[in-house]
């Protein structure tokens, strides 16, 4: 059987989001996956960009990633997204994103595929996993199959949570641990799914 096709999914402005991004794509492909990481295309002016040394570090930080097309969607068999909290939301450029789905949407090109979710916000219990239930909509009209981290996981009792991985700031060690169990088994259930 040849090697399932993961796609990483993300935004980042601080750079949170990017260093779990990146370890999620690290451990996909640590676990035999072929992988593609992609960032939501940015909504803000470049000049707004420019004048902000902090966000433009960053964004220049994301400079050799692609942004994402709905034909990364077509391609992929297991789906991980990411994005920051906006008031308890995704990102604007993350909702930007899925708001042009419309035409995979109306095919059920991505009915039947597994997803799961991480994010960030700046402080703890600052909207994650509210955020990551904003995602599960837009997801299930898709037909997306939601994959969450069981309570097995004993880094849960630290870090996470059973909805997808989550940091608060920059993500730490056990952040990292939980979002590699949470690619681990988006990949395994993503291998059932493909078998069948």
């Amino acid at each position: 059987m040849t090697a399932p096709k993961i796609l990483v999914l993300f935004y980042s402005k601080t750079g949170h989001m990017l260093k779990m991004a990146r370890s999620i794509a690290k451990d996909a492909g640590n676990a035999g996956a072929e992988v593609r990481l992609r960032k939501s295309a940015e909504l803000a002016p470049a000049d707004v960009i420019a004048n902000s040394p902090e966000w433009k570090a960053i964004h220049d930080q994301m400079s050799d990633i692609p942004d994402a097309a709905n034909d990364d969607l077509l391609w992929m068999d297991g789906l991980i997204v990411g994005a920051p909290t906006r008031f308890g939301n995704m990102a604007a450029p993350m909702r930007n994103f899925w708001d042009a789905t419309g035409k995979l949407w109306m095919e059920g090109s991505l009915v039947g595929k597994a997803v799961s979710a991480f994010s960030s916000a700046e402080m703890i219990h600052g909207g994650q996993e509210t955020t990551l239930l904003s995602m599960y909509p837009t997801f299930m009209a898709h037909g997306l199959i939601i994959v969450g981290i069981p309570g097995t996981v004993k880094e849960l009792y630290k870090a996470g949570s059973y909805y997808g991985a989550l940091s608060s700031g920059e993500p730490n060690d056990t952040d990292l641990i939980v979002a590699t169990h949470m690619t681990n088994r988006l990949i395994e259930v993503t291998k059932k799914l493909r078998c069948c």
